[in-house]
């Protein structure tokens, strides 16, 4: 078992690494001349094939303990990955693999050289499932919201500069982004929400709160308040586009703090 958890961990890096460099080419190129928003798509969905059976032949044979943050960060790349692939044509956000197939990458690397440790707590288990997918799932959706906003200020500064973007016509149109951003923030965002009550009630079993641990807490409920914002002002005082982009931004780099802040407090151990 261990030779199929190593070989599919190893599929999925070469399958993500070129789905990376694809979408990266496919972008750069001129003209369209060999179809490489398809075989980018055909390979971040075979590195997805690769990584879910990594991960669960790595269940299976106790290389990683299921909701480990090991198995966190697997499954927030994987999600990430599908995600995109299911919306990409219907949104038109074809472009944004150029950062969604790196992450993945990064994530499912990542996650192979931490340690497979499960949280030690006195609050129900159930509970502590709940807690931690619904975190894994709304981070994915946040991380792709933020793609979605840095192509939004990217496009929209070429754009005013009047200068010729990236295969031009072949970057999503604004409209698209914004809207994107907007539906995967009003789709992650209750999970956030979840994710941060449910924090807060194992906080109160926690007998010593670390520093660590206080800048966690810290990091999420800016993150969870910036979303908020970002999605009221939307609502009630028409913020969109620029704006909108800018505060998810922001609230995205208070995430990957706290992915940073995880495994530096985990790294060092044995990969799945």
């Amino acid at each position: 078992m261990i030779t199929l958890v190593l070989v599919a961990f190893y599929a999925g890096v070469i399958a993500y690494s070129a789905a990376a460099t694809l979408f990266f080419v496919d972008l750069a190129l001129p003209e369209r001349s060999f179809g490489g928003e398809r075989w980018a798509a055909r390979a971040l969905g075979a590195g997805l094939a690769a990584h879910a059976v990594h991960l669960g032949s790595g269940l299976l044979d106790g290389a990683v303990m299921a909701w480990s943050l090991q198995f966190a960060l697997s499954i927030c790349a994987g999600s990430v990955a599908l995600v995109y692939l299911v919306l990409r044509k219907r949104l038109k956000i074809d472009a944004i693999g150029v950062v969604v197939a790196p992450l993945a990458l990064t994530l499912l690397v990542g996650a192979q050289f931490l340690r497979a440790s499960l949280p030690v707590t006195s609050v129900p288990r159930t509970l502590l499932l709940m807690h931690i997918a619904s975190n894994v799932l709304g981070v994915g959706l946040f991380l792709l919201a933020g793609a979605a906003g840095a192509f939004y200020l990217f496009q929209e500064r070429r754009l005013k500069e009047k200068r010729a973007t990236l295969r031009q016509g072949r970057l999503p149109p604004l409209d698209a982004l914004d809207v994107t951003e907007h539906r995967l923030l009003l789709a992650g965002f209750p999970l956030l929400t979840f994710g941060i009550v449910t924090g807060a009630v194992f906080a109160t079993h926690l007998d010593v709160m670390t520093g660590a641990s206080v800048a966690r807490a810290a990091l999420a409920y800016t993150t969870w308040l910036t979303v908020a914002a970002v999605l009221v002002l939307r609502a009630v005082a028409g913020w969109s586009g620029r704006r909108s982009a800018y505060g998810t931004l922001l609230g995205v780099i208070c995430v990957l703090i706290v992915i940073g802040i995880y495994v530096a407090k985990s790294g060092g151990g044995g990969g799945l």
